[in-house]
């Protein structure tokens, strides 16, 4: 499935995902500032669950500051991603939000547009659009690997809103 989508066709779209994937592990992966917080919080009704919560807390204080420099670095993406696939699962029936795919069935990418992307750090106003635009291309570099493999359900969203 491919589209583009405002958020309620984005909400209505993930719903209907997570219809058909109900027993299944289903991973949401989009940027930072791309929108997965705010449909995390409408989604309630599907138990979904966003990385940060689970993750960043297993974390020490002295890796978390190394993570968090900036500008990211491929180094920093590369460690933060290893330790969430050594400490996050995705369980059935819970989708998982982030920016890592991780052991899932299904993965759900949330893309944005790169002007819509600098709008949406500004409004933000705590993230850098050249960290999010990073972070977006190592996500499409994962995505593409992942595809390549051909061994999921793949579904493509566009952000317009």
């Amino acid at each position: 499935m491919k589209g583009n989508f405002g958020m309620n066709e984005t909400l209505n779209t993930l719903k209907a995902i997570f219809e058909k994937h109900r027993n299944e592990r289903v991973c949401v992966v989009g940027t930072m500032c791309c929108g997965k917080t705010t449909l995390i919080r409408n989604l309630s009704q599907y138990n979904c669950v966003d990385v940060d919560d689970g993750f960043w807390p297993q974390i020490s204080e002295d890796k978390i500051k190394i993570f968090s420099q900036t500008p990211i670095t491929k180094e920093i993406i590369n460690s933060i991603f290893k330790l969430m696939y050594e400490k996050v699962t995705v369980k059935r029936g819970s989708p998982l939000f982030g920016v890592l795919i991780l052991d899932c069935d299904a993965i759900v990418y949330l893309d944005i547009s790169d002007p819509l992307l600098a709008e949406h750090c500004k409004k933000r106003g705590d993230t850098s659009f050249d960290d999010a635009l990073f972070v977006k291309r190592c996500i499409e570099e994962d995505w593409n690997n992942h595809k390549a493999r051909d061994e999921k359900a793949f579904y493509y969203l566009t952000i317009t809103e």
